[in-house]
This record gives structure tokens, sequence and C-alpha cells, in this order.
């Protein structure tokens, strides 16, 4: 057997395999001649582009395209719903899914069938953002069998074949966040003891301080058009990466001449971004307590930290020298794949995650003042289960409101790291006490980005409010069954369209019928087995056959069936 795991990054992506000899890395696809010897043989950038012919582009490919491109697609997980390319509005989950199939392609071009794999997502990211990443898995093909935080994957690629427990600091800078965990090996156990990261700080972010730097000594860069910036911004990130490696290298400017650029130059205009670096690393030393010197290990990860600067500067801060070994580039793919092997049985070891933001709600005391009450803290282990007890501001009220945050208690309640992600009313008995309308809130956390809440009346036991949430992806989800369409087309070669047409109901399956097909297709098939995703499609198109007389049956075995994946059915 071999595991496969996929570190779907911001900016580049790769793709591992754990074979009976360890972990190989695939060739998923080919960087152009000038980008030969510097690490990316086997890395695709996490590009998607259209081409003249409104086709679409990925890897290497697009990202040669000085327009009409898609780069850092994975930083619009948590915020956004639409991106523009090519003049063209297109879903995030789109282009998303359309990488993760071509992953999959590359992967099965390179003599590995791709049809499931753990993925690795940063250790900061917030729900919605891993909600999304094992849904575009599921929308290209791929079951996603565990989602692991990238730096505890890292730390496998480090440490794996070490005899002796010990501490490690990862400090994961890729392409769009930064991560920070310590983590402690205990008997062939890796667990996350603590997380810091800066959700968006990485690789682009230098590359555009590094760019404006430039552009003062450049003031003929005033009349250049979109494609002369598109195709110098490719230089600036390339000589970037060859200052990492010699101290000059030149630039070859639109025009085609050459600028020599010094790596002094890369240093001043990046070390305030590096130095803010320092928050992250100090605020998990203090939340466990520690010293720098309880570090028996400092893995450094993320093509960011490849830069000489950087590896001088966290070397600093911890007083120690970076471990070698595990390539920065390639680390945390390796270590999905091992993964990969464990939840098979085929090593002997283990992993957990835990939680970067805290989870709540807000509760209201008699003088109407809101606070962030915490059930789930900040570093706690997934999967997770918490509750709290609370009663109305006030007597007579007829209702409260349960509202769901993720965040940072210590900030304000309005500050941007607080994110209010669903909120439900809940109806009381006026005629009650305080005390006889309390209740008990219950989240249940679990690895894929799905808390499910529960509300129950102290007085009663009766069920307030039971929810499975997913972050608010849910509004995302009702075009899903075109949106794999799309994804399935694309991919075959059909042109990329100016966006998805919803579902059209078929005018001989009733709408209640039609209402379930579309439930169980775009929110259980993506993430269920072969087996029962063969079964589940039979039973959708014996409704979808079904006579008048069959369809109530059909239907009903269909629900049946379907119910036990409840909690997917947002």
């Amino acid at each position: 057997m071999s595991a496969i795991g996929i570190d779907f990054g911001t900016t580049n992506s790769v793709v591992a395999v754990h074979g009976s000899d360890g972990v190989d890395l695939l060739p998923i696809d080919t960087p152009p001649p000038n980008w030969l010897g510097l690490g990316f043989e086997k890395i695709m950038p996490s590009v998607l582009g259209v081409g003249v012919d409104r086709e679409a582009t990925f890897g290497w490919n697009a990202k040669s395209q000085p327009v009409d491109k898609l780069e850092a697609v994975k930083r619009l997980f948590a915020t956004e719903d639409t991106v523009r390319i090519g003049g063209a509005e297109y879903s995030v989950e789109l282009a998303a899914s359309l990488l993760f199939a071509r992953l999959k392609k590359g992967a099965e071009e390179a003599g590995a069938p791709l049809d499931r794999a753990v993925v690795t997502i940063p250790a900061n990211s917030r729900g919605v953002a891993r909600f999304r990443t094992k849904l575009c898995a599921g929308l290209a093909g791929i079951d996603v069998t565990a989602l692991i935080n990238e730096p505890t994957a890292a730390a496998m690629a480090h440490s794996l074949s070490a005899g002796e427990d010990h501490t490690i600091l990862v400090f994961d800078w890729g392409g769009g966040t930064l991560d920070v965990t310590v983590l402690e090996t205990v008997a062939g156990v890796f667990m996350e003891r603590a997380s810091k990261g800066i959700q968006r700080s990485g690789g682009l972010d230098l590359d555009n301080l590094f760019e404006a730097a430039l552009l003062v000594d450049l003031p003929e860069s005033a009349t250049w058009d979109e494609k002369d910036r598109g195709l110098f911004r490719l230089e600036v990130e390339r000589a970037k990466i060859l200052l990492s490696e010699q101290p000059t290298t030149n630039i070859t400017l639109p025009d085609e001449t050459k600028r020599e650029v010094h790596r002094d130059v890369l240093e001043r205009a990046i070390r305030g971004k590096v130095e803010e670096t320092r928050g992250p690393i100090d605020q998990c030393l203090q939340d466990l307590s520690i010293s720098a010197s309880a570090i028996d290990h400092l893995v450094l990860v993320g093509g960011s930290s490849k830069i000489p600067y950087v590896r001088q500067f966290v070397s600093e801060v911890l007083g120690k020298e970076p471990a070698t070994g595990a390539d920065p580039m390639t680390a945390v793919a390796e270590g999905a794949a091992i993964a990969g092997a464990i939840l098979a049985n085929e090593l002997d070891a283990d992993f957990f995650v835990s939680t970067e933001h805290a989870l709540g709600t807000i509760s209201v005391d008699e003088r109407d003042v809101e606070e962030f009450s915490v059930l789930i803290g900040r570093n706690h282990k997934l999967p997770a289960k918490a509750q709290n007890g609370y009663r109305p501001a006030h007597s007579g009220q007829s209702s409260v409101t349960i509202r769901v945050i993720e965040g940072d208690p210590e900030v304000p309640l309005d500050h941007p790291d607080n994110v209010i992600l669903k909120e439900w009313d809940v109806d009381l008995d006026p005629s009650r006490t305080q005390d006889e309308n309390a209740f008990t809130i219950v989240y249940e956390y679990d690895v894929d980005g799905i808390l499910h809440v529960n509300v129950t009346s102290d007085t009663t036991g009766d069920m307030l409010l039971h929810e499975d949430l997913s972050f608010g992806a849910s509004k995302d989800k009702a075009g899903l069954v075109s949106l794999a369409q799309s994804v399935n087309e694309t991919m075959a070669g059909a042109a990329l369209g100016g966006g998805e047409a919803g579902t059209k109901p078929s005018a001989e399956v009733d709408a209640d019928s039609q209402g379930l097909l579309e439930q169980v297709r775009t929110k259980i098939l993506p993430f269920v087995d072969e087996q029962e995703t063969e079964l589940l499609e039979g039973l959708c198109r014996a409704l979808e056959g079904a006579i008048a007389d069959e369809v109530g049956n059909c239907r009903e075995a269909l629900e049946t069936t379907a119910r036990k994946y409840a909690y997917l059915l947002l």
C-alpha cells in the first residue's frame, strides 16, 4: 500500500507518497528552463490561469503568464466567495477545486492514483478555511482522510525516526501565512502544545516589499503596462530565491535590459516583516511558560524560511541553530504522507492537532455588556467537546440569541481577529424566571471543520437548538452539483466559462425529491468512500428514474441511507 499527502500551499503545492521505501515526491509539474535548479522540480505553483481560448492553465504554465491568472486562492478561503480571472468571475471553490484536480491528474500521470489523501492546512486556519479545503478536494474527486496542521506534518518529516522524546519548535513561513508551533514527541506521538501565527504574512508579502524597493530606482516603470508589471513581478520572485544562495543576481527588465541586485536591498526591504515574526515565537513560549532553552529542535519550513536573513533572525531569537535534513519546500507534503501511513497502520506512531483560535459564544450580563465567553480554548486538542451554562440577562425574555464566535478573547469583541460565524434565536418561556430559563450550550468540534452546537434547557432537558455548522459555507453549497460538473468539464479540456450556473431541477422529479438529490450529491458524496458513493449514487439514479408509484419508496430509501451523514446536511 501507499499513502499520499498533499501540501496545498498558498503559492506552491506538493504531492508526496509513502511506500515501502519511505517517502517520495511525485513529479506533478515541470518548471521552465530559467527556474530549473532552484529546487522546484517536483513542485507545482498554486496558480490557475485563463488562456487565449478560455482554456484553464495550471502550475508553471499559469505562473509564467504575465496576466489573466489567480495566485494564492488559499488566502481567499476565509474571506471571499468569488474572484476574477481574465475578466470573468469565478467562485473561490471552483478555482481551488480545479487546482486540486490538476494535482490529482499530475499524480496519476506519475503512476500514483490519487483518490484519497491527507491534506495539510496552516495551523492558524479558521474553521471556514478548513471546511473549504476538504470541500474543494472532494469536488476534485479526492477523499480527504484527515486534515493535518502543516507544522505537525513538518515535525513528522523532520523527526519521525528520532528515538528520544523531545520538544520541537516549527517556524513555518511559506508563501501566504506564518505559523509558529511548539510540539512534543512522546513515545512516537506528535502533540501540538501551542501555536500562534500571522494569517497574511509570507513570501507574497516579501515579494511586494522587495518589488517596491526596486521600483524606487526604476522611474521608467511608470510607463509599464499590465503585462510589463507581470513579467517584472516574476523576475522579482526569482531574484529573491537566487539571493538566498548568492550575494547578487541580475533582474531582466521588460525592455530586456538587465539590472544587478544585491542581497542587502532585499534584507532592508523585508526587515520590518521579519521582525514581526518574533511576536508569535514569544507568544508560544509564554503560553507554555518555557524559555527558548526548552526547545530541543528548531525546524524551519516554507520558502520564506530559506532566506539567510530570516534563518539568522529566528536562530538568534531562540539561541539555536536550525535543524538540517528536511527540505523546507517539501517537508510538509512528506509529513502529510507519513500521517497517511500512520492512519493506514503502516507506521507505528500517532499525532494530535489543536486549535489556534478560541471558539465560544457572546454572553450578556445584567448591564447588557457583551463579552467573549470561551467554550473551546486556543491550543485545545482536536476533536474537542466543551459545555457551559448560561441564563438570560433579564427576566421575562421570550428568546435569546446564540452567537458562535471564533477568535481571541483577549482583544475587544469588534477586533478583526474575532469573527461571528453564525447566530440563531432560541425561544424561551417568558413566564419563567432567569434561573428557570437557564440553558447549557455544548460545542463539539471535529478535525474536519464542523462545529456541532447543542442548546438544552436546564429545567426541562428539552433540546432548544441542534445545529451542525460548517462555518457559513452552507450558503456556498447550493450549486455544488454544477461546480463538480464544471470541474470535470474543465479538466476534460472544455473552455473555462465565466462562472457557474445554478443546478436545474429535473422536469421528471418533484421539488422535494430534487432537493434531496441535490443535498446528497453536493453535501455527502464529496466526502464518503467509494463503496458508499456507489450505493448513494445508485439510490439517486433510482429516484430519478422512478415512476409515480415508486417515488415515495425510492425517496424514503435514499433518506434512510443518507441519515447517518446528517452532520454533513448543513
